[in-house]
């Protein structure tokens, strides 16, 4: 399944966060010769939606988003998976991955795949990044890794059907509903 797959390559360094933008992942156990992995400087507490993701968006911010109006829940390897979907079946879903946050995607990229790989220096603050091990996202498949913690992403990934203006590019659209999703969590004290 692409989402287990999307949300699989994701992660951060357990690394204790600090001042600095970035440091090497060679903290966590990995080869010092690993990129260096940008560190969360502000944590979230995300423990009131790893069970439920479809909470991180509210009705509204869905339908703001595409008109998204259902949710399904399914398991994944890491956790469950929400699915937002519009009335075409077009989806953005959400799911967590613990271990090592962005490290993992850091990691796990290879410049010879035939996916793709685009770091975002910030989504609604946090750093994220684009990442699959395929490139789907001509046929409206992206992925986003959001760092919340060192230690865990928020994954984003988006299944845009040939009904959906964003088939061609839905890697702008999976970033509007990671911000969307940050500041849920933002506003849940």
């Amino acid at each position: 399944m692409l989402l287990a797959a999307g949300l699989a390559l994701t992660g951060c360094s357990k690394t204790t966060p600090g001042n600095a933008a970035t440091v090497s992942p060679s903290t966590s156990g990995s080869p010092a010769s690993d990129p260096v992995v940008p560190q969360v400087t502000d944590p979230l507490d995300v423990s009131k939606f790893e069970q439920d993701p479809c909470k991180l968006l509210t009705a509204d911010q869905a339908r703001e988003l595409a008109n998204l109006v259902t949710t399904t829940v399914t398991s994944g390897a890491a956790g469950p998976i929400c699915g937002w979907r519009d009335g075409d079946r077009n989806e953005i879903a959400f799911g967590f991955v613990h271990a090592n946050g962005l490290a993992d995607s850091y990691r796990n990229h290879q410049p010879d795949d035939p996916g793709y790989f685009v770091p975002v220096p910030s989504v609604a603050g946090y750093p994220g990044v684009f990442a699959s091990i395929s490139d789907g996202r001509a046929d409206g498949v992206c992925t986003l890794a959001v760092g919340v913690r060192n230690d865990a992403v928020v994954t984003v990934t988006s299944l845009m059907n040939a009904s959906s203006p964003y088939r061609k590019d839905p890697c702008p659209l999976v970033q509007k509903a990671a911000e969307a999703a940050i500041a849920t969590i933002k506003g849940a004290k």
